[in-house]
C-alpha cells in the first residue's frame, strides 16, 4: 500500500475485548485517524468522565490520531469527526458511577486511557471537560487559537514546550479539586488568560514567549499557589479580592508597590509588558521571578 493511502486511511476497532493475560484485564479499544481541512479551524471537543488523558502535537501537518483503551463493559466511547464542519468530538463516559471500582470482570480495577495527537498545520479551537483522572497535555508547537480546559478532580499538567505559531485569543483553565501545573505558559502566546483553581495545589510558570500587552487573571480558593513570572518582561501585578486577607503572601523583592499595584523594577523600561491580577484564597501565595 502506498504511503498516501496509509495516511488517509481511517480505521475503527470497537467492541473487541483485548485480554492482557499478565494482568488479567479485559479491555475494549477504539482507534481512528482523521484528516483536518486547511480551509477552516479544526474544532476539538473532549468529554471524559474518568481516566488518563494525554494530548500532544502529532507528527503530521493535517493528519491526527486518537487511541482509546477502557475496561470492557464499564464505559461508553465515541470518536466522531465531521469533515464538513472540520470538527472532532471525543466522548468517554462512565456507564455507572456507583459501581465499585473493582466490580468489573474478575474484580479487576477499571482502566481508561485516551490519547490524542493533533495536527500542527491547522488553526485549532480546543475545548475539554474532564471530570476525574490524570491529565497530561504537551501543546507546544500547535496552532491554538483558543484553549479551554475544565478538570473537576485529579492531577493536571499542561505544558507549552515550544511557542504557539499564532496568537491565542483566549486561554481558560479551571481545576476544581486537585493539583494543577502549568509550565512555560508564555509560549501559549495568549492575549488573555483566565485561570481558576478551587481546592488544591497550583503551580503556574508564565515564562516563554509572552505577547506584549497580554494579561491574565488567576483565582485561587483554598490551597498553596506558586506563580513564576518571567524576568525578561515588565510585569504589573494586582493582588486582592476574595479571601485575600486570609492568605499568606510571599512576593519577589523585585516588585515595588505603587498604591494598590505592584510593578517589577524594570517595568517602565521593558520592551514587553505583562499584567496579572491575582485573587488569592485561603492558604499561601508565592510569587517569584
Amino acid at each position: 500500500m502506498k504511503r498516501g493511502s496509509i495516511i488517509s486511511a481511517v480505521w475503527i476497532i470497537f467492541g473487541v475485548p483485548v485480554i492482557l493475560a499478565a494482568q488479567g484485564r479485559y479491555l475494549e479499544r477504539m482507534d481512528e485517524s482523521f484528516r483536518a481541512s486547511e480551509n477552516r479551524p479544526l474544532e476539538v471537543y473532549m468529554e471524559v468522565d474518568a481516566g488518563e488523558v494525554i494530548v500532544e502535537r502529532g507528527s503530521d501537518f493535517l493528519e491526527g490520531l486518537v487511541w482509546m483503551r477502557f475496561t470492557e463493559g464499564q464505559y461508553r466511547a465515541k470518536i466522531d469527526f465531521d469533515e464538513r464542519l472540520n470538527r472532532l468530538k471525543l466522548v468517554l463516559s462512565k456507564k455507572n458511577w456507583f459501581s465499585w471500582r473493582g466490580s468489573g470482570r474478575r474484580g479487576i480495577d477499571e482502566e481508561a486511557t485516551i490519547e490524542l495527537r493533533l495536527p500542527h498545520g491547522v488553526d485549532i479551537l480546543f475545548d475539554s471537560d474532564i471530570k476525574a483522572g490524570e491529565v497530561t497535555m504537551e501543546m507546544g508547537g500547535l496552532r491554538l487559537r483558543e484553549f479551554y480546559l475544565h478538570n473537576w478532580a485529579g492531577e493536571v499538567e499542561v505544558r507549552f514546550g515550544s511557542p504557539n505559531p499564532i496568537k491565542m485569543d483566549f486561554l481558560g483553565i479551571r481545576s476544581s479539586v486537585g493539583e494543577l501545573r502549568l509550565d512555560v505558559l508564555g509560549n501559549a502566546r495568549f492575549s488573555k488568560a483566565d485561570i481558576n483553581a478551587g481546592i488544591g495545589e497550583i503551580d503556574i510558570d508564565f515564562s516563554g514567549d509572552l505577547l506584549d500587552g497580554s494579561s491574565a487573571k488567576v483565582d485561587l480558593d483554598i490551597g498553596e499557589g506558586s506563580i513564576y513570572l518571567p524576568d525578561d518582561v515588565g510585569v504589573k501585578m494586582s493582588i486582592g479580592g476574595g479571601w485575600s486577607f486570609l492568605s499568606q503572601k510571599n512576593l519577589d523583592r523585585s516588585f515595588t508597590r505603587r498604591g494598590d499595584t505592584y510593578y517589577s523594577d524594570d517595568y517602565d523600561e521593558a520592551a514587553r509588558k505583562f499584567s496579572v491580577r491575582i485573587t488569592p484564597g485561603l492558604g499561601e501565595l508565592n510569587v517569584d521571578r
